[in-house]
């Protein structure tokens, strides 16, 4: 007997470290437009939802955050160009000062560069600088170049590119090359993350959708292009995909269930475990995940 008891108490140890090592952990920094007159800001939570808190004020029109791997730093959007902050909002710095719209910041994993879209040349563009605002540097310049994410190791860039593809380059702008197969007029691919261990891409898009389900969709591929797997299917738009820091959840963007308003829900890589995570009023989206 008092072996049995021993096991069936193991075992459930054993379980319970299983799930809690399963939950999701970290911190997440999202957009929201609850704040004043529908002004955007800054909002932090832990990433089952509890916790949060805006660290930008409700008429400072700030957006686009992009989470530092260390989770000390918060690079965002106001008016069109690119500042960074601490986590707590404080020591608020400009990086940019352009007349042209700067946006979509992404951190390198060591935090040394940012890299962000422009079009101060005036067409689109990816350009990267040191975190503090010196040295940017040109990196792709061409048609609807956006949203570039840094891989986890540093050596190259993800960008959603020219004919709605998804593409990728060095991280000194060299070995160009498109990740996804879309035709072009066929759709976009938009928004890619990088999997922790480098080895896969999430993104959205609303290619293969067919035309009774025009949404965008959360997707999955092969950082070499292979194995393109569709993760969400929903009637309303999913997007704006993050993994989490132990590749075990991606958070998204998903109109779901009201047309119309963003909310941020969780799911596995397998397409299991989808559940909201921010079950309040108002529009969360843009989300970035870290720590």
């Amino acid at each position: 007997m008092v072996r049995w008891i021993l096991v069936l108490a193991l075992t459930g140890a054993c379980a319970a470290a299983v799930s809690a090592a399963s939950a999701p952990s970290g911190l997440i920094v999202f957009s929201s437009s609850s704040g004043v007159d529908g002004k955007t800001q800054v909002w932090v939570m832990n990433a089952n939802g509890t916790a949060r808190r805006a660290v930008t004020p409700a008429t400072s029109a700030a957006a686009g955050p992009a989470l530092s791997r260390d989770g000390r730093r918060i690079a965002f959007v106001r008016r069109d160009d690119v500042y960074v902050m601490s986590l707590n909002g404080t020591q608020v710095r400009r990086l940019t000062f352009s007349s042209s719209a700067e946006s979509s910041p992404s951190w390198s994993p060591d935090g040394r560069w940012i890299a962000y879209s422009s079009y101060r040349s005036g067409r689109s563009a990816i350009w990267k600088m040191r975190s503090g605002g010196d040295q940017k540097t040109l990196l792709a310049a061409g048609k609807t170049l956006s949203v570039p994410a840094w891989s986890p190791v540093g050596d190259r860039i993800a960008y959603a590119g020219v004919n709605g593809q998804i593409w990728m380059m060095n991280a000194n702008g060299g070995g160009k090359h498109a990740l996804t197969r879309t035709a072009s007029g066929t759709g976009v691919d938009w928004a890619p993350s990088w999997s922790p261990d480098g080895r896969r891409i999430a993104y959205e898009s609303d290619v293969g959708t067919g035309h009774r389900d025009l949404t965008n969709e959360i997707w999955v591929i092969g950082a070499d292009g292979s194995h393109p797997a569709r993760l969400t299917h929903n009637q309303l738009n999913d997007g704006q995909p993050d993994w989490s820091p132990d590749g075990g959840w991606l958070v998204f963007s998903s109109q779901r269930p009201h047309p119309g308003t963003a909310h941020l829900w969780l799911i596995r890589p397998n397409g299991k475990g989808l559940h909201r995570v921010t079950p309040w009023a108002g529009e969360q989206y843009q989300p970035s995940w870290a720590r």
